[in-house]
């Protein structure tokens, strides 16, 4: 009924006329309310409660969290922590829809059931679809730039004290070969080759989004050197992504001129507490050992030596000789364990995981070993629908016994190949035989003490917020300490002791990285148009010091702290650098087949002259899925993506903090302290620049069950910092400035194969091949580097490039070598004919892996190559010296040309065939090779045995790996890989008294709880 208000005359009463109508009216709204009432009653006598619970197909653990939907309705519930839901349908006919992030949606039909059980699988392309680039995730499938994924399953099982080793031959483009087998030693990475002449060439590295400290920081001895990622521990990492290309890298400006590894841990999900097992025990063994003569042999050799020369020979009976097998004596069997524990899990408002680890390694050659305790904790805490904040924190403490090896003519090494084998170990009084200047190897071994403990932190907290949906505004606040101590003790017993009575050093030094870094990153989409955006700013502040304290003159070998040293001396140094950021990223789709990614980061930098402090590095990537046109009807193809990019990174590695300015130094002058000039400034000292040009093509073919990836790229970098020759007049010989060029071109290649795909067999398949083009386009003049000069940087030819003497055979009448003449002048001088006979880069690299699982069996089986590069032996130099020292040889000697018709590289032992000026060519071999880098073999016990056990497990996986098992190469070496002088970045590819890598047979079990 309605009431009509009138101000005037009050309330009118309802009009007569209209009772019937207003009667009738109300007679069918009753009707109609007693109907729906009986729907009502019917639809609730016909509702079905629905009740059960989700677990994960992988595991059995329960889903906390799955949405229950209701298909086509908003009825719809959750999981609890337990994985138990309850849900009131209307009909028989429901449709439940069990959806859950990262896992594979399901839906049932209720029919007559009234409790359902769910086990969800997870969704491994949705999984393998998203890859993390800079300060984000991006979708594979529209990614515009170059990166290459490794992901936790490629690593797992695998034996090795650091991460950068185990992406070896898993990426294209990226070159990685180890610098020796000393345990927890450097690692040689490039990407896209070497974009940089004496600066740092090396990858920045970002673990968890904390851009951290890598490089050498112990004081060495010769070449060898140590690797700052093997403080992490390998079985922590759920995946790596390498930027390649500039559009990738841009986002990290100044640090990105040599590629960016970004590396991520694993977090804790949503499941009940899971706790993992993993643990491998097994043996390290030497592939190859020195091929030395034997004491006889050596004897006879000397007296050959002896007599071509016109002299007597030096020893009467050869045959009775002692022979000492000196390798024999400091090479060995080692262990390698590994424990680690990681307990994980979480809800929505909590997720968390937590690991702990403990390594343990033997070098093949005494007495060098390595071992890293580590500790890891990643939290995520939902406070509320906007707010997330957490922590990566990784602790680790590490000790390697050290020895004097790899470019070290006084190590162990040394001592086994320069020690004649017709020498005792000891002699007639019990002490270790003395010969030369270099040391006994088993006092080498024995003797030396020299420990380097390493105490590290990395880790951040952050904090997320949503303003809104697709505004998130992101703070993070990173720390990377480290902390190294040396101690090293010469006694009396070895040559660097007995001259000073005993000789101690001391070191204690510090690396503290911050970074402070604020993001606003925001999504939305219009249509077919979608923007993601990203803005932000990055401080980063490193503080290096160190206290060095040295002793000499101890009372015994008993008193080894320096305080009980006589003659004492001390020092420190401290430096320090900073850099400030700003940076942008815009990404753009249009119908999701039309991309474009813009980049740019504008950094300034501490290290760099006032007139050039900052720098602009900008990027842009274009990228179109072709397949999705409608006029591609090719039905093979899934998937066809073009993609170009063109961007500019900088480099500021490879000089010191304060490269730009004048600086003195203290200095004293008899008892009186004083200062003087030991650099020049430089203001105008700005980035090396690179420029990149990058093309690539992804097909993906048979619904991506095939897939190809192709790139081609082309760098050029300009304003190399180098030290270039500078007038007598300014007091010095060299400034380091921005001079020369170098470029880089190649191309990669890819292919990810599913062969098989069966219910009870798998097989996939892997390959990738990279070559790359290494050119110096500009130099201020030429210049040679290492001892005898045996390096050639000079415009038109490759970094690395050996500079010998060209030897071409040796005259089979008189045993004399063949040198080439270089300059036509028709006779062999050494003092100038030498030339450029080969270079250290590979003509083309890369690995092949093969995955075969059959039922409860997998197999993996890894292959890691590399063609064209040339290896140096360079103890064939010294060990293959014709008599003209009395020390050891190499089995090679052996090959020497004796009579008129031999045919030979190995010339008559005369002094004049073996003059200390010659550097021939021989000594540069073809290190091309091929490695069975793993093989692995598991079994994964059945689900319903281990029910059975009852004794909690859920997951159980036993495995016999084995590391480095064969190696096809014409390489005569140890190791076609290992470079001694690593501590240089002009130097590489050659074995100098080089520790080789080792076999290692291990089994191991894996299990959860």
């Amino acid at each position: 009924m309605t009431y009509r208000y009138n101000i005037g005359a009050g309330i009118n009463a309802p009009n007569p006329k209209d009772k019937f109508q207003r009667m009738r009216s109300m007679g069918r709204q009753l009707v109609c309310f007693l109907i729906l009432m009986f729907g009502i009653s019917t639809l609730g006598y016909a509702q079905i409660t629905v009740t059960g619970t989700v677990t994960s197909e992988q595991d059995g653990n329960p889903l906390p969290g799955v949405n229950v939907l209701e298909k086509g309705t908003l009825n719809g519930t959750s999981t609890d922590a337990d994985g138990n839901y309850e849900i009131t349908v209307s009909t028989q006919e429901s449709v439940l829809e069990f959806s859950y992030i990262s896992f594979i949606k399901q839906e049932v039909v209720v029919g007559d059931r009234t409790t359902i059980d769910i086990q969800l699988s997870e969704d491994v392309q949705l999984l393998e679809d998203v890859i993390v680039v800079g300060y984000g995730e991006q979708d594979r499938k529209t990614l515009t730039s170059a990166v290459s994924s490794i992901s936790s399953e490629e690593l797992q099982n695998t034996p090795s004290a650091s991460t950068d080793q185990l992406m070896q031959g898993r990426a294209a483009g990226v070159q990685i070969s180890t610098n020796s087998g000393t345990p927890g030693g450097g690692i040689f990475v490039k990407i896209r080759g070497t974009s940089s002449i004496s600066g740092g060439s090396d990858p920045l590295y970002v673990v968890d989004g904390i851009p951290i400290q890598t490089g050498n920081f112990g004081l060495g001895l010769g070449g060898e050197t140590t690797s700052a990622l093997a403080d992490i521990d390998p079985s922590d990492i759920e995946s790596i992504e390498i930027l390649k290309d500039a559009s990738a890298t841009a986002i990290y400006g100044a640090r990105a001129a040599n590629g960016v590894v970004l590396i991520t841990t694993k977090r804790g999900g949503f499941s009940e507490p899971r706790v993992n097992v993993n643990m491998y025990r097994g043996y390290e063994e030497p592939v190859n050992r020195p091929d030395l003569v034997s004491g006889p042999e050596f004897e006879m050799l000397m007296n050959e030596a002896a007599v071509n020369n016109g002299g007597s020979a030096p020893y009467a009976n050869p045959q009775s000789a002692i022979d000492t097998d000196w390798a024999d004596t400091v090479f060995r069997t080692g262990i390698v364990q590994n424990y680690d524990v990681t307990v994980s899990g979480g809800n929505e408002n909590v997720k968390y995981s937590v690991s702990g680890s403990n390594y343990d390694q033997d070098g093949v050659v005494k007495p060098a070993t390595f071992t890293r305790s580590s500790a890891r904790l990643n939290l995520d805490i939902l406070a509320s629908e906007k707010l997330t904040f957490g922590t990566s924190s990784t602790y680790s403490f590490s000790n390697r016994n050290r020895a004097r090896n790899n470019d070290n003519i006084t190590g162990v090494l040394g001592g086994v190949y320069f020690t004649p084998s017709n020498l005792p170990v000891y002699d007639a009084n019990g002490n270790y035989t003395k010969f030369s200047i270099f040391e006994n190897p088993v006092a080498a071994a024995n003797e030396v003490d020299f420990n380097m403990d390493t105490n590290r932190i990395i880790g951040n907290v952050f904090a997320d917020y949503e303003f809104f949906p697709g505004l998130t505004f992101r703070t993070s606040w990173s720390l990377d300490y480290n902390e190294i101590k040396e101690n090293r003790y010469d006694n009396t017993l070895l040559n660097n002791g007995s001259a000073v009575n005993g000789s101690a050093l001391s070191t204690v030094a510090t690396i503290r990285n911050w970074t402070a870094e604020n993001t606003l990153s925001y999504l939305f989409n219009v249509g077919n148009h979608d923007v993601s955006a990203l803005i932000g700013t990055s401080v980063q502040e490193s503080e290096f010091e160190r206290t060095t304290a040295e002793g000499e003159q101890f009372p015994s070998n008993d008193f080894r702290r320096i305080q009980d040293a006589a003659v004492q001396a001390a020092s420190s140094s401290g430096s320090s650098w900073g850099i400030a950021s700003f940076f942008g990223r815009v990404k753009y789709e249009f119908d999701s087949k039309y991309l474009a990614t813009i980049t740019v980061r504008h950094d300034g930098s501490s290290r760099f002259g006032e007139n050039n402090r900052w720098g602009t590095f900008p990027s842009v990537a274009v990228g179109w899925i072709v397949s999705e046109e409608n006029f591609f009807n090719f039905n093979n193809i899934s998937e066809m993506k073009l993609r170009a990019s063109y961007g500019i990174t900088g480099n500021q590695s490879g000089i010191n903090d304060f490269q730009s300015r004048g600086l003195w130094g203290g200095e004293s002058y008899g008892d009186s302290p004083g200062t003087s000039p030991n650099q020049l400034g430089n203001p105008d000292l700005k980035w090396e620049t690179t420029k990149q040009l990058d093309i690539g093509l992804d097909i993906g073919l048979f619904d991506d069950r095939l897939n190809f990836v192709y790139d081609y790229y082309y760098k050029k970098t300009e304003d190399l910092l180098l030290a270039v020759p500078v007038p007598f007049s300014t007091g010095f010989e060299e400034l380091v400035q921005n001079f020369g060029e170098i470029e880089n071109k190649g191309m990669e290649f890819g292919i990810i194969a599913d062969v098989i795909q069966k219910e009870d067999l798998n097989w996939n398949l892997s390959f990738n091949i990279s070559g790359n083009r290494n050119k110096i386009l500009k130099l201020a003049a030429p210049f040679n580097v290492y001892n005898r000069d045996i390096y050639r940087y000079q415009e038109g030819f490759p970094m690395y490039s050996f500079y010998f003497h060209e030897q071409t055979g040796v005259d089979p009448q008189t045993g004399e070598p063949i040198f080439t003449d270089v300059d036509g002048d028709g006779t062999f001088n050494p003092n100038v004919d030498r030339k450029i006979v080969g270079d250290a880069n590979p003509d083309f690299f890369g690995g092949f892996t093969n995955k075969v699982n059959y039922k409860n069996f997998d197999l993996s089986v890894f292959f890691q190559y590399s063609y064209g590069n040339d290896q140096l032996n360079w103890n064939r130099f010294f060990q293959e010296h014709g008599g003209t020292r009395n020390t050891g040889y190499l089995s090679s000697q052996l090959d020497r040309w004796q009579q008129p018709g031999d045919v030979t590289m190995v010339p008559q032992m005369t002094s004049s065939n073996y003059a200390g000026n010659l550097r021939p060519s021989r000594f540069v071999e073809d290190g091309s090779y091929m490695r069975l880098k793993n093989a692995t073999i598991g079994y994964t016990v059945p689900v319903e045995i281990l029910n059975k056990v009852g004794v909690g497990i859920s997951r159980a996986r036993i495995y016999l790996s084995g590391q480095n098992l064969l190696t096809f190469t014409d390489y005569s070496g140890l190791d076609p890989e290992v470079t001694a002088t690593a501590t240089s970045p002009l130097t590489r590819g050659i074995e100098f008294y080089t520790m080789p890598q080792a076999r290692s047979i291990l089994g191991g079990i894996d299990i959860s709880f």
